[in-house]
């Protein structure tokens, strides 16, 4: 079930990224925008299918409202400072950093890794394997300075994906309800912060309201069905790092969609690719789905 939703998440994050990129928003503009836009569709939602959860769900999402913008402002900056590409090979350490962090979140799991010792052993490979992959792909070098900037982003983006997995402990058998709420809160807290941040430093209302940038942003709401499939994912994997590790799918997709595009006649970005790495990273996601699902 839990790859269903994850290679779901995959494509659904392949699409985005592709909008984004042709986008070309302002980064406080679009911080904006992933929050309040996300807040908007699904707040109907969450009141039409209203439950009232735990306070400690209420608690979690607040925290990883906090977290996804100190991240994500965290990110920008590193994107500015090292370059997309150098940024994003490093990016894929995470799902190692979830799959160990899920340990503290849920220290019973380690007995059952460790009591089936040679299926936990090709676990771990395959997930080093489909990390490595994604890091190596685009025959990137990865600075030394950039991976220093961006190791306590990393520890909390691993961070946000175990709360991910923890918050719908808190879903009372409402598990739709709890995820579209989350999306709502969560983008709520992005909104508020992000707006508040823009506004004291390069963002006006004018540019916020502006309909043409409103339009250039309507891509976010594919964002909304993300988190929603990548929640569904992570409640269903016994550990949260399974999904992430699938959800790096994403750049296969991305190779495939830019190729259809390029046959049709469109211009798309030329990428030096090193074809073996795609190639182990569909083999390792197989080999995961495999002993997992």
């Amino acid at each position: 079930m839990w790859v269903f939703f994850a290679l779901l998440t995959s494509l659904t994050n392949a699409i985005y990224y592709l909008f984004n990129q042709e986008s070309r928003l302002k980064p406080s503009l679009f911080m904006v925008y992933r929050g309040y836009f996300l807040a908007v569709a699904a707040a109907p939602l969450a009141l039409f299918y209203f439950h009232i959860f735990p306070w400690q769900f209420y608690f979690i999402a607040f925290l990883q409202g906090l977290l996804i913008s100190y991240s994500d402002y965290k990110y920008f900056q590193a994107f500015q400072k090292f370059g997309a590409e150098n940024v994003t090979s490093i990016t894929p350490l995470t799902v190692i950093i979830t799959f160990f962090i899920w340990f503290i979140f849920q220290p019973s799991i380690i007995f059952e890794y460790l009591s089936t010792p040679l299926q936990s052993l090709l676990i771990m490979v395959s997930i080093a394997v489909i990390v490595i992959s994604v890091m190596k792909y685009r025959a990137q070098p990865i600075g030394l300075k950039c991976f220093r900037f961006m190791a306590p982003i990393l520890f909390i983006i691993a961070l946000i994906d175990a709360s991910n997995k923890t918050i719908m402990q808190y879903a009372d058998n409402h598990l739709l309800t709890a995820t579209i709420t989350r999306v709502a809160l969560t983008g709520l807290i992005i909104g508020c912060i992000n707006l508040f941040v823009g506004l004291k430093k390069d963002l006006s209302k004018k540019e916020i309201l502006n309909l043409k940038n409103i339009k250039s942003g309507l891509f976010i709401l594919l964002l909304a069905l993300s988190m929603i499939l990548l929640n569904f994912s992570m409640h269903y994997a016994k550990n949260p790092a399974y999904t992430s590790a699938i959800i790096y799918l994403s750049v296969v997709w991305i190779i495939l969609i830019n190729h259809i595009r390029s046959a049709m006649g469109y211009k798309t970005p030329y990428q030096k690719l090193q074809k073996r790495w795609i190639f182990a990273l569909l083999i390792a996601t197989v080999v995961l789905s495999v002993i997992t699902g």
